[in-house]
């Protein structure tokens, strides 16, 4: 059983019980109001009358806010609690006026209640009752953030202090304790006044409450709260919207986040997975939905810009070199592109695409592209390691003679379509500058490609790997 439906459970048990407990109030309160004839405890009959009909609403709104969400009720069924809460209020607020009513009734036409000792048993038995209910019902609704329990313990809470009210009205009354009006002590009808004007102010903070979740109004802070988390994490560049809102338990979170645009996809999915679990932390009912929208950042390279606007137009791109002459910026790329061998349909892509980049991008002046085909297609290629003796020797020649700091080894040569593919790892010591490593390597790509330029057939490519000693 997964934790909400215990805490479902848990609320529709704790409804329950405060049904049966309004139940069995009810019945002593009208026993005790028919006895007595008194307004005041009248005004407990009806207050507590009217909390059995609220405990019934409860009942009904638990159990159907319970319920999973569905294709029509998306997101669930939890504002039926509020909706519950206002139907309560408003029936707390027609009974407060008519017990004001009928209190002023009875002090024109006064009326003198029999008043004896099972009737203040009853009102102190109903004190206990409410006082009991009240903290359980209180309880589980600060634990499941219930509107309708908190609305039940409302009523239990306000039967309480009106009970006070009424068992000092009952003592007043009993002993005719001034003041009185023809001989009849107003006790009775003040402290059913008293009571409605209680029960009319503790509903105000509860109608509110279920009125801004109605509305969907965010609990104040957590807002500004959500908001820090998100951008608490560093590779976010901004936030371009945030909506929160509060139904039941759950809080329900849509935002729009700016992340660079040179980052990747997968990356960027994990800098919202961490924003999330960041969040669920703090607020564990979250439903969260985070929008991403790429931006550009002061941290982009002119390379990363060349890049995007080739990904933007559909071509992949390798082998980037942009330089600078004087105020003016070149570059010389390698495009893939697959147009069935066709030159000018080609030929005419990358044309086109040296215009875009030079239109977005206004400093570079010239830009040189290479054509490849599409690295998807992966060629059959042979091992001749073992046949290719006078081309290892030449290297191992090479690399021995002028570049004795270096160690290489995995020296393969393989036979490709496009020509000759030469590989094999150089180590290079610990502390030795990594601008250093690559200009060794290049130079000794050169060497090589020299050395082998008349060589049939032709050297395709020569890939260097470097790494530290002892690495391998």
């Amino acid at each position: 059983m997964t934790e909400i439906e215990i805490q479902n459970k848990k609320k529709l048990r704790i409804a329950i019980n405060s049904f049966f407990a309004a139940l069995f109030i009810v019945t002593i309160k009208f026993v005790a109001a028919y006895i007595s004839g008194s307004i005041a405890v009248l005004s407990e009959l009806f207050h507590s009358s009217i909390d059995l009909l609220a405990c019934v609403a409860t009942v009904i709104s638990v159990k159907y806010s319970s319920k999973p969400p569905d294709s029509k009720h998306q997101y669930g069924h939890e504002k039926i609690e509020s909706i519950s809460a206002l139907f309560q209020v408003l029936i707390l607020i027609i009974m407060c006026g008519y017990l004001i009513y009928e209190s002023i009734d009875r002090i024109i036409h006064p009326y003198h209640p029999e008043i004896n000792i099972w009737i203040f048993t009853v009102i102190i038995v109903c004190i206990g009752i409410d006082y009991s209910r009240a903290r359980a019902l209180m309880k589980v609704a600060r634990e499941t953030n219930s509107q309708a329990l908190e609305a039940d313990s409302l009523h239990f809470s306000s039967d309480i202090l009106s009970s006070i009210f009424v068992l000092i009205s009952m003592v007043f009354t009993y002993y005719k304790i001034p003041p009185l009006y023809k001989d009849v002590p107003l006790a009775d009808p003040i402290a059913a006044i008293i009571v409605s004007v209680i029960i009319f102010l503790t509903t105000l903070k509860l109608t509110k409450r279920a009125f801004n979740l109605l509305m969907d109004r965010a609990p104040d802070g957590l807002y500004e709260d959500i908001k820090e988390l998100i951008l608490s994490n560093g590779m976010i560049e901004g936030l371009k919207s945030l909506r929160v809102r509060v139904t039941g338990r759950k809080t329900f979170i849509d935002s729009e986040v700016l992340i660079g645009r040179t980052r990747m996809f997968s990356e960027a999915h994990e800098i919202v997975n961490e924003i999330e679990n960041k969040i669920k932390e703090k607020y564990p009912h979250s439903d969260i939905v985070i929008h991403t929208e790429p931006v550009e950042t002061k941290y982009e390279t002119l390379n990363d810009k060349i890049r995007l606007i080739v990904n933007k137009n559909g071509f992949k791109c390798h082998d980037l070199y942009t330089y600078k002459i004087n105020d003016k910026y070149y570059t010389d790329i390698h495009i893939e592109i697959d147009s069935n061998n066709d030159l000018n349909s080609a030929h005419k892509q990358i044309t086109s695409l040296e215009e875009k980049i030079k239109n977005e991008l206004k400093e570079i002046e010239y830009v040189h592209i290479h054509l490849d085909p599409p690295a998807s297609i992966i060629d059959n290629v042979q091992d001749i390691t073992k046949d290719s003796k006078n081309i290892i020797t030449q290297i191992e020649k090479i690399l021995i003679s002028d570049y004795k700091d270096v160690h290489f080894h995995d020296l393969k040569i393989f036979d490709t379509p496009l020509g000759i593919r030469i590989s094999f790892n150089i180590e290079f010591d610990e502390d030795i500058k990594f601008d250093l490593v690559h200009k060794t390597v290049k130079e000794i790509e050169v060497r090589l490609y020299n050395e082998f330029k008349n060589h049939v057939p032709p050297i395709a490519n020569i890939i260097i790997h470097s790494e530290p000693k002892g690495h391998s």
